[in-house]
């Protein structure tokens, strides 16, 4: 089978740990989109929040964005497909998660929106430098976190926390899978936590985006890291998993790639696309 469809998520998967695009990925990606493959972002990243460098490459249609919170057309401007929380559930969420030592933050109208009390002490509570730069590059600040998102809109898009102590996710996790059982929750980065309404999963996004493409979804491979990717894994052709998955990743995967910054997603495709 050559993969009509290939999707990829970003960090800890297609990106160096600098967040950035190898040239061997980038080659990878260029020479399956020649042959007629349609190359597909799969990411917990909201539009805004993406590297440049790949906004740049022409052959990037369709996202899949905020876990499959979103489907985007870029050429046309459509959004394909969409899944929020409604805001009571999530002020509900906001108000659980406040007592713990942790961040809370929430993607709304595709803009990324935290508590200046957060905002402004990320130091604290987020221990790795990557995942740092990047929310202090896609958040904006609130000084009343809580009302202006509710005066915003009926609904978000995730919700996300960071923990600098990671004993403390595991019981935060147990506490939200009891209060709200219908929401998805997932782990994307070393230290962070993200929450999603039911049907806002890659899995369930990658099948929405298959049914306007008129492509099997059987036609399709997968690459992923974090268990945000677990969905999308078991629903494509193929589910890769890169080697610096998390096990459980591992476990559903169909194959095991190098990994990220061995530019595994490159290696699997040349077995289609050589070079």
């Amino acid at each position: 089978m050559i993969p009509a469809l290939i999707l990829t998520d970003l960090d800890g998967t297609l990106l160096d740990e600098e967040k950035h695009l190898s040239s061997q990925n980038r080659a990878a990606l260029e020479r399956a989109a020649q042959a007629g493959a349609q190359v597909v972002v799969s990411t917990g990243r909201f539009m805004g929040g993406l590297p440049q460098e790949l906004l740049e490459l022409p052959f990037l249609r369709y996202f899949i964005l905020m876990n499959g919170a979103k489907v985007y057309d870029r050429a046309t401007e459509q959004v394909l497909y969409r899944a929020e929380i409604e805001m009571e559930t999530a002020q509900q969420v906001f108000s659980l998660v406040a007592p713990y030592h942790c961040t809370v933050d929430c993607y709304q109208g595709d803009v990324g929106l935290m508590s200046r009390t957060y905002y402004d002490h990320l130091e604290d509570y987020i221990p790795h430098k990557e995942s740092l730069e990047l929310v202090r590059k896609t958040r904006t600040p609130l000084d009343d976190f809580g009302n202006t998102v509710a005066e915003r809109g009926p609904s978000v898009q995730k919700i996300q926390c960071f923990f600098p102590d990671l004993s403390v996710r595991p019981v935060v996790m147990e506490r939200l899978a009891q209060a709200f059982p219908q929401l998805v929750q997932s782990i994307s980065m070393p230290a962070n936590l993200e929450i999603n309404a039911p049907t806002a999963t890659k899995g369930h996004a990658l099948t929405a985006l298959c049914q306007v493409l008129g492509v099997d979804v059987a036609n399709s491979i997968a690459f992923g890291d974090g268990t945000n990717d677990i969905t999308m894994l078991q629903t494509a052709g193929i589910g890769v998993a890169m080697k610096n998955a998390r096990p459980e990743v591992q476990q559903v995967a169909d194959l095991i790639a190098p990994s990220n910054v061995e530019h595994g997603v490159a290696a699997v495709l040349e077995q289609w696309f050589p070079k």
